[in-house]
């Protein structure tokens, strides 16, 4: 089961990340794309049905309500870029044959918003997939793991820095106008591998984020 999740997961990112850039996959691999994306998330909501269950049960500390909101505003962007995409879409009978700015709009925000939604998903997570991956890949092994991953760690925060930049992240989330855009180098590997590492840096903030909170949590009140 857990190989299962692990693969679904897998093909979760690496099909989103791929179908972010239209001119890379033109229109019938875009399409495509979202289509595998979405039987992908029914899967990932299969597997992970009982975090709706949960939702009614328990105390809602500092720690849940950022998981929560964290996993609201990933779900929202997606049924957001569902919806728009449905409108748009040149291929599915549910595209409509002038559909309205508004709805491109919403669509390519939304997507970008996934972007973010799904770094903070992951950080926020990170700590109980950490010793699943550790453990299916045999990371426990290595000497100097901790130093290691602070290294890892620091790299994936300044190339998520550095491609936020390149790809004018804020601008695209913003609808404002990239006078460059159409001149910055792009290729399938440069735009996968550079949107990773902008996802993997909102990954970081949330779960240090997290972890200072459950810090401050065991810390003993002062008297």
């Amino acid at each position: 089961m857990m190989n299962k999740r692990m693969t679904v997961d897998l093909g979760m990112l690496i099909s989103f990340l791929v179908l972010l850039d239209y001119r890379l996959v033109r229109n019938f691999g875009h399409e495509t794309l979202a289509i595998v994306f979405f039987f992908l998330f029914l899967l990932h909501t299969w597997f992970n049905r009982q975090w709706y269950a949960s939702l009614t049960r328990g105390r809602w500390n500092t720690d849940r309500k950022l998981t929560f909101l964290a996993d609201l505003l990933l779900l929202g962007s997606f049924a957001a870029v569902m919806a728009s995409g449905l409108m748009i879409s040149h291929t599915l009978p549910t595209g409509m044959q002038k559909a309205p700015l508004l709805a491109h709009q919403i669509h390519h925000v939304a997507g970008y918003v996934m972007v973010i939604a799904l770094g903070f998903h992951l950080g926020l997570h990170w700590s109980a997939i950490l010793p699943r991956l550790e453990k299916g890949m045999g990371f426990s092994k290595i000497p100097h793991l901790s130093l290691l991953y602070k290294v890892l760690v620091m790299l994936l925060t300044a190339g998520g820095i550095y491609f936020s930049f390149y790809y004018s992240l804020g601008s695209r989330l913003l609808l404002l106008r990239i006078p460059n855009a159409r001149s910055i180098p792009v290729t399938l590997w440069t735009f996968t591998f550079g949107h990773l590492l902008i996802i993997s840096l909102y990954a970081a903030g949330a779960y240090y984020v997290q972890k200072f909170f459950r810090q401050r949590k065991r810390r003993p009140a002062r008297t």
